[in-house]
């Protein structure tokens, strides 16, 4: 099998954002020195924001890995711009959309077979991350689970110990592993993967990676 390798939507025209953001930028300033009194005018303060704004966007662009997302003989791989995740094919059941309540959320969900596979191999600042900017996911699924509001807040907080049948952690690994606990009991995955991240159509590539990976484990692959 040959190795398939999905970029984000978001990553791309990273080059073209900041060449245009950097001329317009030029602009302004050739401006600032023929007419010095535009800094005075609003407009030209709000075109200068927009300008390093656009900077910042190309800038941004360009510093997420190339590709996202990577398939292979040996399994799954997502590649986040603090680190790596990998799954062998026999270490998930499934991936799917994610429902809450009724609702699709903008993730891509993974239902592993053993925890301690996935968080052995865990980067504790990754996980940091990947709870940090998945936060609001949490909440949202908290709040389609409980419309009246009453759920316990202590689920929000992130316990620094976790066991499992056969081993103890703690710190950032433990916390993150918590998280999937309380998400495969809200949405019935226990990681997530950005909708935007994998630049094609959701359910065509979750059909596609359910596909991959039976032919891998039943080595019908070509």
């Amino acid at each position: 099998m040959d190795k398939l390798q999905y970029r984000a939507a978001t990553a791309r025209g990273g080059v073209k954002t900041l060449l245009l953001s950097s001329i317009a930028l030029l602009l302004w300033l050739l401006l600032l020195l023929l007419i010095p009194g535009v800094l005075h005018s609003t407009a030209w303060v709000l075109l200068l924001i927009c300008c390093l704004l656009g900077l910042f966007t190309g800038y941004a662009k360009l510093t997420e890995p190339l590709y996202v997302i990577e398939l292979d003989q040996q399994g799954f791989a997502y590649v986040h711009h603090k680190g790596r995740w990998f799954i062998p094919w026999q270490g998930f059941s499934f991936i799917s959309i994610p429902e809450v309540a009724g609702e699709e959320l903008a993730y891509i969900g993974v239902k592993l077979r053993s925890y301690d596979e996935f968080l052995l191999q865990l980067q504790p600042r990754l996980a940091v991350n990947l709870m940090v900017e998945q936060r609001h996911l949490l909440v949202a699924a908290l709040g389609r689970n409980c419309p009246t509001g009453a759920c316990p807040s202590d689920l929000l907080i992130e316990v620094g110990k976790f066991r499992t049948e056969t081993r103890s952690y703690k710190g950032a690994i433990a916390m993150f592993a918590r998280r999937m606990q309380l998400l495969r009991q809200l949405t019935g995955f226990d990681l997530f993967i950005p909708i935007s991240s994998i630049g094609t159509e959701p359910a065509d590539f979750c059909r596609k990676v359910n596909q991959i990976r039976l032919q891998c484990l039943n080595n019908t692959v070509t």
